[in-house]
């Protein structure tokens, strides 16, 4: 039995339209495409084939949509359009969750024989937009996007909504539905409501959240806030309206603390009624900011007031006192966003779909020093 597999009609018919239109000694960037109805006339073939056949084309950087207009000639080939290349952007390229998602990317990439281009958008939209450009015109067949946050006023005319909709880019850790593209998320309800869980078993009633301005939409942050209001209310433990909307914060993604001014954090969380025996925190960075800045208050951590975190990050796993966090799997995430990425490219997903990815609550108890028949000269303590 053969087994030669049979290339997908509107493949075909890809090749078709770059050899009758694209291909063409005469063809020049700019120049402007048969419509999609004239397509169909000409070619025989259905909306749908003709459709898949122009987002491939896309993906490959030879066309380009432009909205009321048509369908333009971007650049010509000169070589092989077969090379297989994908990107991933992200906000800072060094950051430690960064660096775990391009491990899973870079290696589920290398299998499935695509090529990779990574960029750092530096925490700014504009040159965010500019390297998909970039990355696009340098023959990239789709993007993994890890979004900068976006602010509410953004999203109406955020670039991904209205720009390259023929081409397949994966939003990668947090994306919103308004953009209709596809979604590799963790399910961060689901943590906060374990978290908060975990929170409530050891003892902590009193359990307060690092509220965040809801205009900012860090949806891992939100969600996870969501489920710890759900915990509390499912447990039976009221929310007291004073931990609601306790202080106004804005994260700044731009620099290694997130928050502005630890100490009047800790001034306000510590002027809440009841006052709050566990906090929340966005995630392990703010968390030893607070825990910090509570230390130098004369707040004992955790036997006070007990912080928690979420990511795993390095700097944690040393932190004195250890404080309890989760342990998401962006590698995993990054081989799921390659395998969307693919099905795309290859016809086999067509319609945007959120998928989502459990992670588990990672409990740790401060090291206590325990006391050891001490050698001359040493001390008589060890952890």
């Amino acid at each position: 039995m053969s087994t030669v597999k049979r290339l997908p009609t509107y493949v075909l018919l890809a090749e078709r339209i770059k050899a009758e239109w694209i291909s063409r000694p005469d063809a020049r960037p700019g120049d402007r495409l048969p419509t999609q109805f004239q397509l169909r006339e000409m070619l025989g073939a259905s909306r749908p084939t003709v459709a898949k056949a122009l987002a491939l084309l896309a993906a490959e950087g030879l066309i380009e949509s432009r909205q009321g207009s048509g369908v333009y000639l971007r650049s010509v080939p000169t070589v092989s359009t077969r090379t297989r290349l994908v990107s991933f952007i992200a906000p800072r390229a060094n950051a430690s969750l960064v660096l775990r998602a391009y491990y899973g990317i870079e290696r589920r990439a290398r299998q499935r024989g695509y090529q990779l281009l990574m960029a750092s958008s530096e925490d700014d939209i504009r040159h965010e937009e500019e390297l998909v450009a970039q990355h696009l015109q340098a023959g990239a067949q789709g993007v993994i996007l890890y979004p900068v946050t976006r602010w509410r006023h953004q999203l109406a005319e955020d670039y991904l909504q209205h720009r390259w909709r023929e081409v397949p880019i994966v939003l990668f850790d947090i994306g919103y539905e308004e953009w209709g593209r596809p979604l590799v998320v963790f399910d961060n309800y689901r943590l906060g409501y374990e978290m908060t869980r975990a929170l409530l078993a050891h003892g902590h009633r009193n359990i307060a959240f690092l509220p965040l301005n809801e205009d900012c939409l860090h949806r891992s942050i939100h969600e996870r806030r969501e489920g710890w209001m759900a915990a509390m209310q499912d447990a039976g433990v009221p929310v007291p309206p004073s931990y609601r909307n306790w202080v106004n914060l804005s994260r700044d993604t731009r620099t290694n603390e997130p928050l502005d001014d630890p100490e009047e954090v800790v001034h306000r969380l510590l002027q809440l009624s009841p006052r709050p025996d566990a906090l929340i925190a966005w995630e392990d960075q703010t968390a030893m900011s607070v825990i910090r800045a509570l230390q130098k208050v004369g707040v004992a951590v955790p036997q006070q007031i007990r912080v928690v975190g979420f990511d795993d990050l390095e700097a944690s796993r040393f932190f004195q006192p250890t404080f309890p966090t989760s342990q998401p799997d962006f590698a995993r995430l990054g081989e799921i966003a390659v395998d969307v990425l693919d099905e795309w490219l290859s016809g086999r997903q067509s319609v945007p779909r959120t998928y989502i990815l459990s992670v588990p609550v990672h409990w740790r108890e401060p090291r206590i020093p325990r006391r050891i028949q001490p050698k001359e000269g040493g001390s008589e303590y060890e952890t």
